[in-house]
């Protein structure tokens, strides 16, 4: 007699849990984002959200190419590694720009930032940092 059918399960590691779950939170956020602008809308207007969230065109295409991304980086432990490091680097960044563009009310924020983005993007930045440096646990079986 032949051996038993084994079934393949692939597992999904936190690595890779963590990435698919910003990857589809901001595309669900940069779609939404479409659907309230309609596809336009540059510069500070306080009553452009989706959710709590300032939304326009730049922005619109950030998030949904940060969700693109990490869907696709949610395949493999190594890109989800990538993506880490990616959105730390690029959030790190936005939070910088969010919270002098947020605090001081300048005409200058072409996209539409505010408070509540401004703690969206540090938690993806300190999620992207924990992507990139806290080990994956294999367990052998």
């Amino acid at each position: 007699m032949g051996e038993p059918a084994t079934t393949y399960r692939p597992r999904i590691t936190w690595l890779r849990g963590l990435a698919l779950l910003i990857g589809v939170g901001y595309l669900a956020l940069g779609v939404a984002g479409f659907v309230v602008t309609g596809g336009g809308g540059v510069g500070s207007e306080p009553s452009r959200t989706a959710w709590l969230f300032g939304v326009s065109a730049p922005l619109n295409i950030v998030h949904t190419a940060v969700g693109l991304l990490g869907v696709g980086a949610s395949r493999t432990g190594s890109t989800a590694r990538l993506y880490g490091w990616l959105t730390f680097f690029g959030f790190s960044g936005l939070t910088a720009y969010g919270l002098v563009a947020a605090l001081t009310d300048l005409p200058g924020n072409l996209v539409n930032v505010n408070a509540p983005d401004v703690w969206l993007y540090a938690c993806t930045a300190v999620a992207g940092l924990a992507l990139a440096f806290v080990p994956a646990r294999h367990r052998d079986r």
